[in-house]
């Protein structure tokens, strides 16, 4: 008989918790499937009604895009004004060192394989004259 009765405590015992689990006085809102799919899905920005005052992603990134743009202007008119006053030597001076540093940050050969080629063939063609003489 003892052993029913405390059986029976524990079986209501665990029913009061699994129900008080299921109607929650604390949050004031049933759990489980009552739920609307909007309360499930709040932190969503299509379903949150916060206006966000500023500008937007593409709105800032077309503006660096138009200072970088600005800045490159910048450079070339400063390069542009500071080649016209040197003297014609320098000036040939300054456009070959400049192509050729182009060329070495693009990462390819200073001299080209046409001109490795053509100078090659004038020095092989050079010694067949050469051994012909002697």
């Amino acid at each position: 008989m003892f052993l029913i009765k405390g059986l029976l405590f524990i079986v209501l015992f665990f029913l009061i918790n699994l129900g008080n689990k299921i109607f929650s006085q604390n949050s004031g809102e049933l759990i489980g499937s009552n739920r609307s799919t909007f309360s499930q899905n709040y932190k969503l920005p299509g379903n949150s009604s916060d206006k966000f005052e500023g500008l937007t992603h593409k709105e800032i990134e077309k503006q660096e895009h138009q200072k970088s743009k600005e800045q490159e202007k910048a450079k070339k008119e400063i390069l542009k004004s500071h080649i016209l006053k040197q003297d014609k030597p320098t000036r040939k001076r300054m456009k070959q060192t400049l192509k050729k540093s182009k060329k070495l940050h693009a990462k390819k050969p200073l001299v080209t394989h046409r001109k490795v080629v053509k100078q090659r063939k004038i020095i092989l063609d050079q010694r067949k004259l050469n051994k012909v003489d002697y």
